[in-house]
């Protein structure tokens, strides 16, 4: 079988998909199942994971098997089939992809299935400091306790590996906030008035990490 061009590709939509990928000339594997771009191994997909994210205008390009995952994070293939030259981008999705958001990311999703964003997690583990374990959060946010990833989730799958990322992630920068800085945030956090709390529950979190960027 003949595969797409390692350099770029176009997208059902017809635009240009592109990714310098570093791996070498022997180290990219090419097959069914690997990304044409990026030559990482891909996640199969159920049919009804892709019906419900792909924009509809595409439904007629999905079949019941085939189609993988790219969870390369900077890679523009999400979904791909070699065997039927259908790429999509995220600009062929109505939804949000947070495989393909870096972690810290603004309105970054993490749990589909109970519509939980990131910046609810961040806001228990740096701001209100109540979670420090997986279980925490799943009490806490509700993340990682839904059912339905089969169909919410992009991957098809549940979000647990990205929980725990966020949460690694989170706890090392906690370690590194001195304790004036975490004072001055907890004060700041403390003067925003409760309407402003019930309009955008994750502000507090967001100020955090604004702080944190300038270490």
């Amino acid at each position: 079988m003949e595969y797409a061009n390692s350099n770029q590709i176009f997208s059902v939509s017809n635009l240009t998909l592109s990714y310098q990928t570093s791996l070498s000339q022997r180290e990219r594997k090419e097959g069914d199942n690997f990304c044409p771009l990026s030559f990482t191994k891909g996640k199969r997909l159920l049919r009804k994971t892709l019906a419900n994210h792909v924009n509809p205008k595409f439904w007629r390009l999905i079949v019941e098997k085939g189609f993988f995952f790219c969870d390369e994070t900077d890679c523009p293939i999400v979904y791909f089939s070699n065997e039927k030259q259908s790429y999509f981008g995220l600009d062929d999705l109505r939804s949000v992809v947070m495989h393909k958001m870096q972690i810290n990311t603004e309105n970054r999703p993490v749990c589909y299935c109970k519509n939980v964003l990131e910046s609810v997690i961040m806001e228990e583990l740096l701001v209100k400091q109540c979670c420090d374990s997986l279980i925490d959060i799943q009490n806490f946010t509700e993340a990682n306790t839904g059912k339905d990833c089969a169909i919410t989730n992009p991957t098809g799958r549940c979000c647990g590996k990205q929980v725990k990322e966020i949460l690694e992630w989170a706890n090392a920068r906690r370690l590194d906030i001195a304790p004036p800085l975490m004072e001055e945030a907890m004060a700041c956090c403390a003067k925003i008035d409760e309407s402003t709390q019930n309009t955008n529950e994750s502000i507090q979190a967001s100020f955090l990490l604004r702080i944190l960027d300038g270490i």
